[in-house]
């Protein structure tokens, strides 16, 4: 160390020690700045690795739902068909049994008129009140396609006068 002391004076030693440490102060800020670029490229490469991964799992979560959306479609429309078969099955059984009310209640009518002309033609006269019910009846009748028979039958009663006669 005195050696070094009596080969350069203490202005020299204090300039190289300012030196020196100025010249650590800029490879440090270099070394800095390097790791700075580094990271940097590092940060853009991860940043963009990133991205492309989350959109990759949004493109798998989008294929997944795609997937479960068409499967669910496909069972919806399985079972669509199978509601709209059984509403067809009930709507053809529905009919099956409008037709055959439709001709219970025309037998039943026409039974009824046939009736109530043997007892009128007995009895030789209609009143007002039976006459319109008959009437009404026999409309039903016809808008249910009922046969001519209860129309001659309908016309026989018509011709009954609307009181007794008297004896």
């Amino acid at each position: 160390m005195m050696e070094l002391l009596n080969t350069f004076s203490i202005q020299q030693i204090l300039t190289f020690i300012v030196l020196g440490s100025l010249a650590f102060k800029e490879v440090v800020e270099f070394i800095q700045w390097c790791r700075g670029l580094i990271d940097e490229k590092f940060s853009k490469n991860y940043d963009k690795i990133k991205k492309e991964e989350e959109i990759e799992k949004i493109y798998e979560l989008g294929e997944q739902h795609k997937a479960e959306v068409l499967e669910k479609y496909g069972n919806l429309e399985q079972k669509i068909d199978y509601l709209t078969d059984q509403i067809e099955d009930k709507i053809e059984k529905i009919e099956k049994q409008l037709v055959l009310l439709t001709e219970s209640d025309m037998h039943d009518i026409k039974g009824w008129i046939v009736e109530k002309h043997h007892n009128l033609i007995k009895q030789g006269w209609v009143d007002d009140f039976t006459m319109d019910t008959l009437e009404r009846r026999y409309s039903d009748y016809k808008a249910e396609d009922g046969n001519s028979y209860i129309k001659s039958l309908m016309d026989q009663i018509r011709k009954l006068p609307n009181e007794p006669l008297e004896k």
